[in-house]
C-alpha cells in the first residue's frame, strides 16, 4: 500500500483545522463532449471547486434525476469509454493537484475487470471511488483492489438510514461519508430538508469522519446554511443545468458555470 497520503484526507484534515467547508462540483464526462467536458472542470477548479466528482456516463442511471440521465445519454453518443476517463483525470492531473472523486455504477467496473479498474484508476490519479449502486456488503472485491492504490471508497447515507445502517457504512468509509440529503433521485430543489443539521450530528456522533452532503443543493444561499454543519457542499444536477440550457453556446456554458461556482464559493468563505 501506498504511504503517501491520499489527498481526500488531507484536504479535510486541512480545512477542519481551518474551520472550512469543501466545495465538490459534480459534471459528467464527456458532456456535451470531451473538450468542452474538460473545459468546464478547469473553469471549476479556477472558480472555487476544492474536489472535483466526475461521472462516468452509464446507460441505466437509476439513481439519477433527469438532468444527469440526459447528460449521460449526450456522453453515451460521444462514445465515452472508461479509457477516455482516465485520460481526463491524467490530463487534469497534469495542470492541478485537486482530489478526484469517480462517481460510477458497479457494472462498468466489473465489465472493465475490477483490479484493472483499480490499476488504471490509481496510475491515472483518481483519489476516491463512489460506486452508486455497490453497498458495503458487496464490496469486497474492489475494496480489496482500490485499498492496495490507497483510494478511498466514498458510500453513501440517507435520511431513512437507521443507527445500525449508519454504524455499518461509517466502518467501512473512507475519505467522507456522502449524505444524500433528500429521498429519490438527484436534481436541484428549491428547499432542503430542516432535518439535515441533526442527521450529520448523530452520523459524526458515530464516527469523527467528515460529512459531505448532495442532492438538491442549487444556491449559494443553501449552501452558506449547510456549511454551518457540513464538511463539503457537493452540487451536480444545478451545474448540469447549464449544460442543458446552452448546448449551441459552448462559451455561455463555460460563464455560467464558473459564475455560479464563484457564488457557491463566496459563501463558503
Amino acid at each position: 500500500m501506498a504511504n503517501n497520503i491520499n489527498k481526500i484526507d488531507e484536504l479535510f484534515a486541512n480545512y477542519k483545522k481551518a474551520g472550512k467547508t469543501a466545495f465538490i462540483p459534480f459534471i459528467s464526462i464527456g458532456d456535451p463532449d470531451i473538450e468542452t467536458s474538460f473545459d468546464i472542470a478547469k473553469a471549476l477548479i479556477s472558480n472555487g471547486a476544492d474536489m472535483i466528482e466526475l461521472g462516468y456516463p452509464f446507460s441505466d442511471p437509476m439513481a439519477d434525476g433527469k438532468v444527469i440521465q440526459k447528460s449521460y445519454e449526450r456522453a453515451l453518443k460521444n462514445r465515452v469509454t472508461m479509457a477516455d476517463a482516465f485520460n481526463f483525470v491524467a490530463r487534469l492531473r497534469e495542470i492541478s493537484e485537486i482530489p478526484v472523486i469517480f462517481f460510477t455504477y458497479y457494472n462498468p467496473i466489473f465489465a472493465y475487470r475490477t483490479s484493472e479498474f483499480a490499476d488504471s484508476a490509481s496510475a491515472a490519479g483518481i483519489d476516491g471511488v463512489l460506486v452508486v449502486d455497490l453497498p458495503p456488503e458487496e464490496s469486497f472485491e474492489l475494496k480489496q483492489f482500490i485499498d492496495k492504490k490507497n483510494i478511498d471508497q466514498i458510500f453513501l447515507l440517507a435520511p431513512t438510514s437507521d443507527v445500525s445502517r449508519i454504524k455499518l457504512i461509517t466502518s467501512y468509509a473512507k475519505g467522507f461519508v456522502y449524505y444524500v440529503s433528500v429521498t429519490g433521485v438527484t436534481g436541484a430543489r428549491r428547499s432542503l430538508p430542516a432535518e439535515m443539521r441533526s442527521k450529520v450530528e448523530e452520523i459524526k456522533n458515530i464516527k469523527d469522519i467528515p460529512v459531505g452532503i448532495g442532492f438538491g443543493i442549487s444556491s449559494p444561499e443553501q449552501a452558506e446554511e449547510i456549511k454551518n454543519y457540513a464538511d463539503a457542499i457537493i452540487i451536480g444536477s444545478k451545474i448540469i443545468q447549464f449544460i442543458e440550457n446552452n448546448l449551441n453556446d459552448k462559451k455561455n456554458i463555460i460563464k455560467s458555470i464558473s459564475e455560479f461556482s464563484c457564488g457557491i464559493k463566496s459563501s463558503l468563505m
